[in-house]
């Protein structure tokens, strides 16, 4: 009687166990709320979809790496395995690493092309030097060999034109002593003297012969031929006649030549003439050939700042 009213046993036994199981498995059933792979695979993604010269050098792996992320969250979504959603989210990563690695070789080319760049133009610049740029010198270091190869050039150019200058100088001078070898002018403590004789004059007379400036054509083309020069004509005579008579006739043939270089084109400005009679002789007057030498004309050339030094009480010729 009582074991025919009696419930199983078992039921009662194992009934709230098994209620345990079923919720257990439901609650594993529930995916994971994170996922520290797909989550470090994410961070990467986003740094390398913000960084430039990653998605300029390498923008078919960071597709790969945006379908990675993808699979990876989708998979993770709809629970499946997670060494499979950590494969596809490392992946993920990798590619992501990739294509910013891949930006950064792209950005350090584009630096080694533009300091190449730079290292050409100075070699360009320097021609006379050779320039060791290195691509790893900094900016500093750069601008101070540009520095120096215009300190280079600087001195280089003025090395050429003082070259140039001193053979200038030389080609002038040369053709200076030859035109004065023409004139036959020398050198004397005032500068150089040009000496013209009393033939070019009449006994007595202050007016050049006919022809006579002629004698005057070299020294005309020397004074046209240097600006600069000046010049200061003056005149002499023997002892013979009156101190007044010679000093007269003296500055009248120093006048006589100035006025033939004036009507030559010289400038008056450039041109002083005065006379001296019978001072200072050149040679003695108790001779025909000593008083011939006395009597003369004397052209003082000035030097190159047009400058000629007075007589003094002891100049003669």
């Amino acid at each position: 009687m009582n074991d025919k009213h009696a419930k199983p046993a078992p039921a009662r036994r194992f009934g709230w166990p098994l209620a345990a199981f079923a919720a257990l498995v439901a609650g594993c059933a529930v995916a994971p709320e994170s996922n520290s792979a797909l989550e470090q695979a994410r961070a990467a993604y986003e740094a390398a979809r913000n960084d430039v010269a990653a998605t300029e050098a390498a923008p078919v792996v960071l597709d790969r790496a945006e379908n990675e992320l993808e699979r990876a969250e989708s998979l993770f979504d709809d629970g499946a395995d997670a060494e499979l959603v950590d494969h596809h989210a490392y992946l993920a990563q990798r590619s992501a690493e990739v294509a910013i690695a891949r930006g950064r070789e792209s950005e350090a080319e584009s630096q080694v092309a533009a300091a190449e760049a730079r290292r050409q133009e100075v070699l360009l610049e320097a021609r006379t030097r050779e320039a060791q740029l290195a691509e790893e010198r900094a900016e500093a270091r750069s601008l101070e060999a540009a520095a120096a190869l215009s300190t280079a050039e600087q001195s280089a150019q003025q090395a050429a034109a003082a070259q140039a200058r001193a053979e200038q100088l030389q080609a002038e001078a040369e053709a200076l002593q030859s035109q004065l070898t023409e004139l036959q002018a020398k050198p004397t403590p005032r500068g150089l003297v040009l000496t013209l004789s009393d033939v070019l004059f009449d006994t007595g007379r202050a007016e050049l012969k006919p022809g006579a400036e002629r004698s005057l054509d070299e020294l005309v083309e020397f004074m046209n031929e240097y600006p600069e020069r000046n010049i200061v004509i003056e005149g002499f005579t023997d002892s013979r006649g009156s101190d007044t008579y010679n000093l007269d006739l003296s500055e009248r043939r120093a006048d006589a030549v100035e006025v033939a270089l004036i009507a030559e084109g010289i400038d008056q400005g450039r041109i002083r003439s005065r006379g001296y009679g019978e001072d200072y002789p050149v040679a003695s007057n108790d001779t025909d050939a000593g008083q011939q030498l006395n009597r003369r004309v004397e052209i003082i050339i000035s030097d190159d700042a047009g400058n000629v030094p007075a007589r003094g009480p002891e100049s003669a010729g």
